[in-house]
């Protein structure tokens, strides 16, 4: 009798994960179904796809579909910067490239991508987000001191990351609509920071369409890449500050397995640009073992992110008290976090204590509990500066008046 129960349990269990894994696999697909099913054969073609599309669809990717790629894709182009010898120059001579103010110089900068990735084009804080940017430019591209073909490379690499990052290590691949969209929105970002296409192949003619525009800017990156990244003193000296610093409080061998995880994340170029170590064939089988078992679990075991697990790369909302905007991802360094329970006291808030945080709240007023502003988010030197420009490139884009497709017209540099 207890035979033929162990058996009806055994059944019953192989019978509910059955169901289980049939249910993930209709579900885990429909949401790619949805985002292609207005373009493609006998609909219509991706020339016609709209700046409004293609945030759509950027919103899915980031809050549904690819998170996780989307933050790592936005700290590794980051970093891919400082392997670019004149950037990593430019860097140390601004004065904010040293322990004292990397950390906050890099969460600004978080802020500021995640902000034009995450906002309507036509929004205001899309449009203050890519002003502050272009003003913190404007000095340095007047003086030279800011090469063309850098700002380029900077759009084309955080294009080129999230492509690389999705497709290597997500639990699928981007699709020809996806692609589309992130190339579009790139262009439309190209077109907003004043960044010129010049020395890419259909400059001049223009380009048919997003995955056009994308797969070009993202050849292009690469090649530039291959020209000019060369290991410098100043590559070190900024990976050492970004890195090596924030975990200076830790273990030696940490900031020795964090040097080696981001080795394992570049190519052996900007590896050997940056002056970081490729991990042992021990850490990088251990890594691949991860990301394997990372998409298997994914794919075939995970249900689709519902609505309300959605991942919000920046608030919706303003801290009611402050009127300004709260980061909500935790670090070492509570740049911008509102003290709450949560962020004080949770598990990964207790985490980062242990490995040397400071959690926001009292004794953190340095690191602007109230939130952030804008208009005036930056290094200390630049704070409340560049108003006036702010303003003026503002209203420039609230008459530029183009949220149909950027590539209805051909030629459009």
């Amino acid at each position: 009798m207890e035979a033929i129960q162990s058996i009806q349990t055994y059944y019953s269990l192989a019978t509910v994960l059955l169901a289980y894994l049939f249910l993930v696999r209709y579900l885990r697909y429909q949401r790619r179904d949805r985002i292609n099913s207005s373009f493609g054969s006998g609909t219509r073609p991706l020339s016609s796809m709209t700046t409004g599309e293609a945030y759509n669809i950027m919103t899915e990717l980031q809050q549904f579909e690819f998170p996780h790629a989307f933050n790592k894709a936005r700290k590794i182009a980051l970093l891919k910067a400082g392997g670019i010898p004149t950037m990593s120059k430019l860097f140390a001579v601004t004065g904010q490239n040293n322990r004292r103010n990397a950390g906050k110089r890099a969460v600004d900068t978080e802020i500021l991508l995640r902000e034009v990735q995450s906002q309507e084009r036509e929004s205001i804080r899309y449009m203050q987000a890519v002003a502050r940017m272009n003003f913190f430019h404007l000095r340095y591209r007047r003086a030279g001191k800011i090469l063309e073909t850098d700002l380029l490379h900077t759009l084309g690499d955080g294009l080129a990351e999230i492509l690389r990052v999705i497709n290597e290590t997500e639990w699928r691949k981007l699709t020809d609509v996806e692609i589309c969209a992130i190339g579009v929105f790139h262009k439309n970002l190209g077109d907003d920071m004043e960044i010129p296409y010049t020395g890419m192949p259909s400059c001049e003619a223009g380009w048919e369409n997003g995955i056009h525009f994308a797969k070009e800017l993202r050849d292009w990156t690469i090649q530039y890449e291959e020209e000019v990244a060369k290991p410098a003193a100043t590559g070190d000296q900024y990976v050492r500050v970004y890195v090596d610093s924030a975990t200076s409080a830790m273990p030696k061998i940490i900031t020795k397995l964090v040097r080696k995880k981001l080795g394992y994340e570049l190519d052996g170029l900007m590896r050997t640009s940056l002056n970081l170590e490729a991990p042992g064939p021990i850490l990088n089988s251990i890594l691949i073992v991860i990301r394997t078992l990372r998409k298997f679990v994914l794919r075939h075991l995970s249900l689709p992110r519902p609505a309300f697990l959605a991942v919000k790369a920046v608030d919706d909302k303003t801290n009611p008290l402050s009127g300004l905007y709260n980061f909500n991802h935790l670090s070492l360094r509570p740049w911008y976090i509102r003290p709450t329970f949560w962020t004080r006291w949770g598990p990964v808030a207790l985490l980062l204590r242990s490995l040397g945080g400071k959690p926001p709240g009292p004794g953190g007023e340095k690191y602007h509990p109230e939130g952030y502003d804008l208009m005036t988010i930056g290094p200390q030197p630049q704070e409340g500066k560049g108003i006036e420009e702010m303003k003026t490139a503002i209203e420039y884009m609230k008459a530029r008046g183009e949220t149909g497709c950027p590539f209805s017209r051909l030629g459009k540099k």
